[in-house]
């Protein structure tokens, strides 16, 4: 992902990617995302579910402090472990959340499966070579780059 696209999400959900320019012995998000632009509406559209969960579950159980009543348990934080693509789709690995998140996270995957990791348009999985998730432009591009590499003039 292009370095704005990694600022801004970093940017906007410190808390999930607090660890970005961790060290590699601890984090794979040193690496940054290993992903196209095309799947950033993703990710900010997961983070934004992700942290609106924690903050509403904090509220909650601040209500539940002030009014008497027995708090449940805290989610805990999301934090990235690592963003990428693996065969074709978006893989999210992280610490932290609850089931609801894990169902946010496992969503946004099956969506990038249809979802051009280049430019963000219609798309669906290829397995010409590398599998990868891309519209009809760019799938015709991939192929004309392959065949280059692959076969030279």
């Amino acid at each position: 992902m292009s370095p704005e696209l990694d600022k801004a999400l970093c940017e906007k959900y410190p808390e999930i990617f607090r660890d970005r320019h961790g060290d590699k012995m601890t984090t794979a998000m040193c690496w940054g995302f290993e992903h196209g632009d095309g799947w950033y509406n993703i990710l900010d559209s997961m983070c934004h579910l992700i942290q609106a969960r924690i903050e509403s579950d904090s509220n909650y159980i601040k209500w539940c402090l002030e009014n008497g009543t027995t708090p449940p348990e805290k989610i805990p934080q999301v934090v990235a472990v690592q963003a990428k693509e693996k065969f074709g789709t978006l893989r999210f690995y992280y610490d932290g959340g609850d089931n609801i998140i894990h169902g946010v996270v496992a969503m946004a995957e099956e969506i990038s499966g249809h979802i051009c990791e280049v430019c963000g348009d219609a798309g669906k999985i290829r397995d010409e070579g590398w599998i990868r998730t891309l519209c009809d432009k760019h799938a015709r591009q991939d192929d004309d780059s392959y065949e280059l590499e692959h076969h030279p003039v």
